[in-house]
């Protein structure tokens, strides 16, 4: 038994491989690719930076293919088993459906888990160095600087500082023309304006400012200062998270500033439905083994062409039912887990259908 399950793992190996190139493949050549040449044809990068560009790009479209890779890979493996009539010796060997798939399942649930870790910990840091070589290039705007910046900070609900700044440089840590109101039981107590604000370390220091101190609610007490620390609970790097993408972010990064976004009152139900993504689409490749493996056994004689077009069909499907799930939940018809997860909860359903009726 322990050998024909082992046969089983050798052969999914091979098409799981061959469906992860041939995925790659096809996204390099239309989207990559596409987008390199014509920056290699405007003659304002070299092919150092285009080489370098070409493989940050690459764990996006990875990451892209390991789910639809799964799926493809475990249909071709056991249609091509079907087909051979190995099933039909398996069985008569006493192995139940239910173990023939479970190699199927097994290969599955360890993309999924890879394909997470792929995804948070390689895909954002390749993005984010990605946007940057793009923005350095000249192709977009600067992504280190944010302009007319409001932070709001709260405890326990209640509004305690405002901070607003003309400009945010992430490169250099600092603020310029910032000022910041403090607030205590619900009044204004507190106006800090400074020419300049910078981190240094542990503290944001203010240059170049005055600060308004309120008495007894109706008096203005003005100070002019030259230097001295400044009340901003925010660190540089939870400042820049503002400037970067959902993508250039792991799940616990993203996690932070949603959590930092609903402390200022701000809508995060977009960005919600984005962390749910980070989840679900890693483990559509589960998804993917439940379907698979119980169709690829029913297609007895599907050939590499028709198994290639009907994983397109499931894949397309899958994805245009995300895309209207989360449309709607970013829309607030539905909640963002249930809108990121629609399309792996109707699968898995269908998946676990098929195999119990296999079974």
């Amino acid at each position: 038994m322990r050998c024909l399950e082992r046969y089983t793992y050798k052969e999914l190996l091979g098409p799981v491989l061959f469906a992860v190139v041939a995925f790659t493949l096809i996204f390099v050549a239309a989207d990559l690719l596409f987008m390199l040449a014509r920056l290699l044809v405007d003659g304002s990068v070299g092919l150092g930076t285009i080489a370098r560009l070409f493989v940050l790009g690459l764990p996006r479209i990875v990451a892209l293919a390991l789910p639809m890779s799964t799926l493809l890979g475990i249909l071709l493996c056991y249609s091509t088993l079907s087909a051979s009539s190995e099933i039909v010796a398996m069985r008569a060997a006493g192995l139940s459906l239910v173990r023939i798939m479970a190699p199927a399942l097994i290969v599955a649930l360890v993309v999924s888990g890879a394909a997470f870790a792929f995804n948070d910990k390689v895909v954002p840091r390749a993005n984010r160095r990605f946007e940057e070589i793009m923005w350095e290039i000249g192709k977009r705007s600067s992504p280190f600087i944010q302009r007319n910046l409001v932070l709001k900070e709260f405890k326990k609900g209640t509004l305690t500082r405002l901070v607003f700044a003309d400009t945010y440089d992430a490169t250099r840590e600092q603020f310029r023309r910032v000022t910041v109101q403090e607030f205590e039981g619900g009044r204004l107590a507190r106006i800090t304006e400074a020419a300049l604000a910078k981190w240094d370390n542990s503290a944001w220091l203010f240059e170049d400012g005055v600060s308004y101190n309120v008495v007894d609610g109706d008096r203005v007490v003005s100070v002019r200062f030259a230097r001295q620390e400044g009340r901003i609970a925010y660190t540089p790097k939870e400042v820049s998270r503002g400037a970067l993408s959902p993508d250039e972010m792991s799940a616990w990064e993203l996690g932070e500033y949603v959590r930092r976004l609903k402390q200022q009152g701000a809508d995060v139900t977009k960005l919600l439905v984005e962390y749910y993504l980070k989840f679900a689409i890693p483990f559509a490749s589960l998804v993917f083994g439940l379907v698979a493996a119980p169709l690829g056994i029913t297609t007895h004689r599907a050939s590499t062409s028709r198994g290639f077009g009907m994983s397109i069909l499931i894949i397309f499907v899958y994805y245009v039912i995300m895309s209207l799930s989360c449309a709607l939940a970013e829309r607030g018809s539905i909640s963002p887990m249930l809108g990121a997860w629609f399309s792996n909860i109707l699968f898995g359903a269908i998946g676990g259908w098929m195999m119990a009726k296999k079974s």
